[in-house]
């Protein structure tokens, strides 16, 4: 058997492959923590100018960093206590529940955050607008929007918990314990493609499209380009560095630039040249 092979755990012991087994386990959650945040890095590459400044980024993604956390010890806990009394591993278990939550996830987090987005604006708290932070951006709107993502997202997964997974319990055993039949033998292996093959393809959809939800619309980007804030100026911490940069500071905005949801840039300068 050669080195590599033993390194994958292929020796035919047949070892039972697990989430918390030593220090191999906990590089590969590392990899899995590096892989979704390059996915949100790509994605704000993609999107479409202006662009979120890295400071509101940052805090976008701290947000799901948080809540992502909460369910992937949920996850962990649930694939440890559902293998020790079933027929599939701790990792095929992770896997389970990882895709539920992804599919579940998305479907109730959209749900949940219209309704939620319905009673900030409905009750005015202008704080709790996902994805403002305010200008220049503060620590208390993000806190405080953390906090709610955190509890929507880990009250999210006990719904899937007991409305999905604890119910379908032996037959999603049956179902996990026959996919990773193949790669019995190869627990670390196994564990490669339960917590990153597996999860990254998973995360990269979930991540992508649950950042979209939480992140700031991009019509409300466009029209606080053209916002009069409380100093007089655009409201530059919406937008990334590059972007901002040619936008002339100080000169003043035209009150009817702001119905507008699509004016670029240099339409912002050429109006505020136009005022007197």
């Amino acid at each position: 058997m050669s080195e590599g092979s033993e390194a994958l755990g292929m020796n035919g012991e047949g070892r039972q492959c697990t989430v918390l087994g030593g220090p191999f386990e906990l590089l590969v959650q590392v990899f899995m923590a590096a892989a979704a945040i390059a996915t949100l890095l790509y994605k704000r590459h993609m999107e479409t100018p202006p662009r979120r400044s890295w400071t509101v980024w940052s805090m976008d993604c701290s947000k799901q960093a948080y809540a992502s956390a909460l369910q992937h010890g949920v996850n962990l806990f649930l694939g440890v206590e559902f293998a020790a009394s079933g027929e599939a591993s701790e990792c095929a278990w992770y896997l389970c529940n990882f895709a539920i939550s992804v599919g579940c996830g998305i479907l109730v987090l959209s749900v949940v955050m219209d309704l939620y987005g319905r009673c900030v604006e409905r009750y005015g708290l202008t704080m709790l607008r996902s994805g403002e932070y305010g200008t220049p951006p503060s620590c208390n709107p993000w806190l405080a929007q953390s906090l709610i993502w955190g509890l929507l997202a880990s009250g999210e997964k006990l719904v899937t918990a007991f409305a999905v997974i604890l119910p379908l319990h032996s037959h999603l055993d049956r179902v996990a314990a026959f996919m990773e039949r193949p790669m019995t033998e190869y627990p670390r292996l196994e564990l490669v493609v339960a917590m990153v093959v597996g999860p990254m393809l998973l995360n990269a959809l979930f991540y992508w499209i649950i950042d979209s939800i939480i992140m700031r619309r991009q019509a409300n980007l466009h029209e606080e380009v053209g916002e009069v804030t409380g100093g007089g100026g655009t409201d530059w911490n919406l937008l990334d560095e590059s972007e901002s940069s040619s936008i002339s500071i100080g000169e003043p905005v035209s009150p009817g630039m702001r119905s507008r949801s699509s004016v670029s840039a240099g339409a912002i300068e050429a109006q505020g040249n136009e005022i007197v």
